[in-house]
């Protein structure tokens, strides 16, 4: 079993969060089950396995009269932890997210509970569901059976409804502070009888972004191989090499020396670094120094790499996409779009000075200036078929050039026009 699995929070006092524990004891001493509630927080918070204790905890055969902590013993905890019982369902919006699923789950709520107290119904990711499933649900959660408990969890509380919110009991689920993080970690550590150094846990916590979850998945690769781990077995699990620091790369930007620039992020290529960790870490970095009051262009920079970031794992060539941030980033100000938008006039320019002979004629013929007529009759069949073109009408082809057309009617004029 996976590590995450095996030390995932039982009882209120595991909870990983503060706030969350704090919710769930005011809850516990107010004695009162609500019909619904909403947790809402970022992923890898823990949404999912408060929703089990909450349906423990009103389950629990020792809570019969006054709502406590669940004692994981009885046949009801263990029917839950199990997922064994008919009365706890969970549900993952994600995949059953149309109104026959909903309707499913109306017609079912309304039979009374076969083993336990109250029929709990877990709804994951509940921000999934249709419009039509929502409404559906809505009807539900007014009139609600009073053996039933919903408990919906999203990371998107925008896209929930106001009607389906306010009929809930919401708790909220923030991303972790590290000394959260360090407190859930050391809770595995402990339990798998391991040591870790304090540098290895401080760096952890911070490189998981608040997400228990991924935490605990990164220290499952690491206490495999180790009973005592270091910081090098963390970074190397985490960005593929030991001891690499964006700290001089970042200086290199704010200095704008280029050269220096793209020297350590080849070091960084060639000691093989996951170049999305890079670009991540880079951005934190170069956010802490805007935060610290560094210079404001910085800002421009975080931004290329966010732009870089999202197309770094499925491109052919990434490294190629970075050097063009960094290469990009040491040009002076406005060269590099003034180079990109003054290249096709500099090339017109350059084939016009080059057909002379060519396009001299043209011009004139345009301003009316041609020998022997009218502005119409100086026109050239590739210029009156320009008109047609421009006009709607059917295009006729040019009659064949003769000796005394001249260049106006080369193969060259024809690409002079109509470019």
């Amino acid at each position: 079993m996976s590590l995450y699995l095996k030390y995932r929070p039982k009882t209120v006092d595991e909870l990983d969060l503060t706030g969350v524990r704090e919710s769930f004891n005011k809850l516990i001493n107010s004695n009162v089950v609500s019909h619904a509630y909403l947790f809402t927080g970022p992923r890898g918070a823990g949404k999912t396995s408060s929703a089990r204790i909450l349906a423990r905890i009103v389950n629990c055969e020792k809570n019969k009269t006054k709502l406590g902590e669940p004692c994981n013993e009885c046949s009801a905890c263990k029917a839950i932890l199990m997922g064994g019982s008919l009365d706890f369902i969970e549900i993952d919006a994600a995949s059953n997210r149309g109104i026959d699923d909903i309707r499913e789950l109306k017609e079912k709520i309304r039979l009374a509970p076969s083993e336990l107290k109250y029929k709990v119904y877990i709804i994951d990711e509940v921000h999934m569901l249709t419009t039509e499933a929502f409404n559906a649900l809505l009807k539900t959660l007014e009139e609600p059976p009073s053996s039933a408990i919903f408990i919906l969890c999203t990371t998107e509380t925008h896209k929930v409804p106001e009607t389906i919110q306010s009929r809930c009991v919401s708790v909220g689920f923030t991303k972790a502070t590290p000394d959260e993080m360090k407190r859930s970690f050391a809770r595995v550590i402990s339990g798998e009888g391991k040591k870790v150094s304090e540098e290895a846990l401080d760096y952890l916590s911070r490189s998981v972004d608040g997400s228990f979850r991924d935490g605990v998945k990164i220290l499952d690769k690491v206490l495999s191989n180790s009973s005592n781990v270091s910081l090098a077995e963390i970074e190397q699990v985490i960005m593929g090499v030991s001891g690499f620091s964006v700290v001089a790369l970042a200086n290199a930007l704010v200095a704008k020396s280029t050269t220096q620039a793209l020297d350590e992020l080849h070091q960084a290529t060639a000691r093989g670094v996951d170049l999305v960790y890079l670009t991540v870490a880079l951005m934190k970095e170069l956010r802490n120094r805007l935060l610290a009051g560094e210079s404001k262009e910085l800002v421009k920079l975080v931004f290329n790499l966010d732009d870089v970031a999202r197309k770094v794992a499925t491109s052919p060539v990434p490294e190629l996409l970075l050097e063009m941030v960094v290469i990009d980033w040491g040009l002076p100000d406005g060269s590099a779009s003034g180079g990109i938008s003054q290249a096709p006039s500099r090339l017109m320019s350059s084939v016009k000075s080059d057909n002379t002979k060519i396009s001299d004629p043209v011009i004139k013929m345009e301003s009316g200036e041609a020998k022997g007529g009218s502005v119409d009759e100086a026109k050239s069949p590739w210029m009156q078929m320009k008109e047609q073109f421009l006009t709607g009408k059917k295009v006729s082809s040019p009659p064949k050039p003769t000796a005394t057309d001249g260049p106006s009617v080369t193969i060259d004029e024809a690409i002079e026009i109509f470019s």
